[in-house]
């Protein structure tokens, strides 16, 4: 029987895991090719990130509703490739998380505004470290209670977004946007290191599986929320891209990428432009909603995968155990690495090439040259599929030249 389910629940799920704290790295890594390259980059990886969604739904329509993505690679290509991708999950979880305890310390550190922290070196890493613990406690105490806050904390979101950006888009300079002291020749060389961070505040063909099990064979209504959800992602993103270019010069990115490029630093330099209190207040709000909800959403993962993984039992005991193993090795990390936000993002991107890109177009191609019948299949035949393959490799290949130094950064 068809699902009636409303469509709706799909989009929101699928834009909700998509939008987060990962945003926040768009402009800064974006600064150096600027607004319109960043444009056509959000677009492209927009598309092969849906790629990897319905590649990713046509693998999983050949099982019943309820298959996991640790089912999927397991019965598709073996306990090898499993055991590979569930590490690979988990470094990207963890990695995910440390980024989230970074941010914490840098947003919490301007939004206190207090003059005595600017010159404590360690403040950062300890203000990270207490409010990461903070929310860790909410994982720890319930599930349910996670649940309950994310609902919150969307439509704290949706509502902060939309109110801050509408205050600074009255103040966007179209001369910024042109930035006609340079040629389109300064811009090209900054864009190839910018892809991975672009392919991680994507990321949502994790949530296949779930809207599977959610609307159950009915694999129209999950691509078109895929779709829609995917692309209101995309128009998101654009939108902030737009506003922060407008009201931040090119220039000025070179101070902020000195200073760490974390999400304080992003959020300071927006409330130093034009914008009024109130606007400069919505702004922080927004981003600390984004920040905790990415970070209850990857640490309630992570926490049932080390969950399961060790046989904790579903108590007080059992989850501390949990929680310590989840949040204390990220913790500890940004107390000591208090900066690196942005480039955990990057590792993050790198990451998610194998997982979310490799995985499915290997799994893909196996279940399609064994001619197995699938209630979906994706358009386009080899040519679309090796295509994504190709071009999610040379993303990778572009992040190791960039790591070793051989791509210039702004």
């Amino acid at each position: 029987m068809t699902s009636k389910k409303s469509i709706l629940t799909g989009v929101m799920l699928t834009a909700g895991t998509a939008i987060g704290a990962g945003m926040f790295t768009l402009p800064i890594v974006s600064s150096g090719m600027w607004l319109g390259f960043s444009i056509l980059s959000l677009v492209f990886l927009w598309y092969l990130s849906y790629l990897s969604g319905v590649y990713l739904l046509e693998v999983n329509t050949r099982y019943e509703p309820g298959a996991s993505f640790d089912t999927l690679v397991k019965n598709v290509l073996g306990n090898t490739w499993n055991v590979i991708t569930g590490i690979a999950i988990a470094f990207l979880l963890f990695i995910l998380l440390y980024a989230y305890f970074s941010a914490f310390g840098s947003i919490a550190k301007t939004s206190l505004n207090i003059a005595t922290l600017e010159d404590v070196s360690w403040a950062q890493g300890v203000l990270g470290l207490l409010f990461g613990c903070l929310m860790a406690a909410i994982v720890w105490l319930s599930t349910k209670f996670v649940g309950r806050m994310s609902t919150i904390l969307v439509v704290g979101m949706a509502i902060s977004f939309v109110w801050s950006m509408s205050g600074f888009a009255l103040h966007i300079e179209g001369a910024k946007w042109l930035d006609a002291t340079y040629g389109i020749g300064d811009y090209v060389p900054y864009i190839w290191a910018v892809l991975p961070y672009y392919l991680t505040s994507y990321g949502f063909a994790n949530i296949v599986p779930s809207l599977y099990k959610y609307y159950g064979k009915d694999p129209v209504r999950i691509k078109n929320s895929l779709w829609l959800g995917s692309f209101l992602a995309l128009i998101v993103y654009c939108l902030f891209v737009l506003v922060v270019f407008g009201n931040i010069s090119r220039d000025a990115f070179v101070d902020i990428n000195e200073r760490g490029g974390n999400m304080g630093v992003l959020v300071e330099a927006l409330t130093q432009s034009k914008g009024s209190s109130v606007t400069n207040t919505i702004l922080t709000i927004f981003s600390n909603f984004a920040i905790i909800s990415s970070f209850l959403g990857v640490g309630l993962a992570l926490f049932d995968y080390v969950a399961d993984l060790f046989s904790f039992q579903d108590n007080k005991t059992g989850r501390f155990y949990a929680a310590c193993i989840t949040f204390l090795p990220p913790g500890i990390m940004s107390f000591f690495f208090p900066n690196g936000f942005v480039t955990a993002i990057g590792y993050a991107g790198f990451v998610c090439v194998y997982c979310l890109f490799v995985v499915p177009f290997m799994m893909v191609l196996k279940t399609r040259n064994e001619g197995a019948k699938t209630l979906f299949k994706v358009k386009g035949g080899r040519f679309v599929l090796w295509m994504f393959l190709c071009s999610s490799l040379a993303i990778a290949f572009l992040y190791l030249l960039a790591k070793m130094g051989y791509l210039p950064k702004w």
